[in-house]
C-alpha cells in the first residue's frame, strides 16, 4: 500500500470523492490532504471528518503569508483538534514566487512553528529557494518535520538527515537533471516519503497533465529504481514512515 503523504484534493478537476476512489484502486490506500490557507485548512478538515482514509494538515502557505493574524493563528489551532487533522502546514517561506516580502513570510512561518510546539504537531514545510532561511526558522520546532516536495542536493540532504527531517518527493524527482534523483541514496530510509503535490507536478509518465493522488505510484516506482529495490517494499517503508510522522491509524 502507498500514502500520498501530501496533495491538495480541494484543487483538482475531478471530486475528491472520485480522486480518493481511483487512487484506491491503484494501491494508494490513504491520502494526507495539506491546506494552504485558513478556509481550505477548513474544507480539508471536513473532508477528513468524512471521508475514511483521508487525512488533513491546517495551515498557511508563504504565498497566502497575507492571511497572517492573531484570529488566523487561532483558527488553526481550532482546527488541529478536529478529527483526521494530522500537522500542521503547508508553511515555510518561498523566495522563488516572492509573493510576500521574506519578512512577512518569516513571521507567519515562526508563529506556525511555535505552535506545532504547543500542540505537539507534525510541520508540513514548503521551502523554494529558501533552504537556509528554512532551516534557520526550523531550529526552533521541537517536533516532527516533514520537508514537503524536496528538492535538495546532497548537502541539503545530509543537514536534513542530520536533524531526523523527513523528506517528501515529489514528481519533480522524476525529471531529468534532479539534483535530488541523483542523491536519493543518502536519504534515511526511515525518513522517505512519496507524495503527488496534486495538481502539480506530474510525474514524467504523465507530465503535461494535471496531477492526481493515484500518480504517486509513477513516483514510488521511480525511487524504488534509483533506490535498488522492489516497489512492494519501497511502499511498505514509505506507508509505514508517513504513519509514524502523521499517527495515521493504517495497518501495514
Amino acid at each position: 500500500m502507498l500514502v500520498d503523504s501530501h496533495t491538495h484534493l480541494l484543487m483538482l478537476d475531478v471530486s475528491p470523492e472520485e480522486a480518493v476512489r481511483e487512487a484506491a484502486e491503484a494501491g494508494v490506500g490513504a491520502v494526507v490532504n495539506v491546506g494552504t490557507g485558513v478556509e481550505d485548512s477548513r474544507e480539508g478538515a471536513r473532508l477528513a471528518s468524512r471521508m475514511p482514509n483521508v487525512y488533513s494538515a491546517v495551515g498557511i502557505h508563504p504565498h497566502n503569508a497575507g492571511e497572517h493574524s492573531t484570529a488566523a493563528l487561532e483558527a488553526l489551532a481550532g482546527l488541529a483538534a478536529e478529527p483526521g487533522v494530522v500537522a500542521l502546514g503547508e508553511v515555510g517561506l518561498d523566495y522563488y514566487r516572492a509573493r510576500w516580502p521574506r519578512e512577512a513570510q518569516r513571521a507567519l512561518f515562526e508563529e506556525v512553528v511555535s505552535l506545532a510546539n504547543d500542540l505537539r504537531m507534525p510541520l508540513v514545510i514548503h521551502s523554494r529557494r529558501a533552504f537556509d532561511d528554512t532551516m534557520d526558522v526550523l531550529k526552533g520546532a521541537r517536533g516532527p518535520v516533514v520537508l514537503h516536495c524536496f528538492e535538495g542536493g546532497e548537502r541539503e540532504i545530509r543537514e536534513a538527515s542530520e536533524r531526523g527531517y523527513y523528506l517528501g518527493l515529489a514528481g519533480n524527482v522524476t525529471y531529468g537533471g534532479s539534483e535530488t534523483a541523483r542523491f536519493v541514496h543518502l536519504i534515511d530510509p526511515e525518513r522517505l516519503l512519496v507524495e503527488t503535490d496534486a495538481p502539480y507536478l506530474s510525474p514524467q509518465p504523465v507530465r503535461g497533465r494535471p496531477n492526481v493522488p493515484k500518480n504517486v505510484v509513477h513516483t514510488a516506482r521511480f525511487v524504488a529504481q534509483r533506490l535498488g529495490v522492489g516497489g512492494e517494499e519501497l511502499a511498505t517503508r514509505t506507508a509505514r514512515n508517513a504513519r509514524d510522522v502523521f499517527r495515521l491509524p493504517l495497518e501495514l
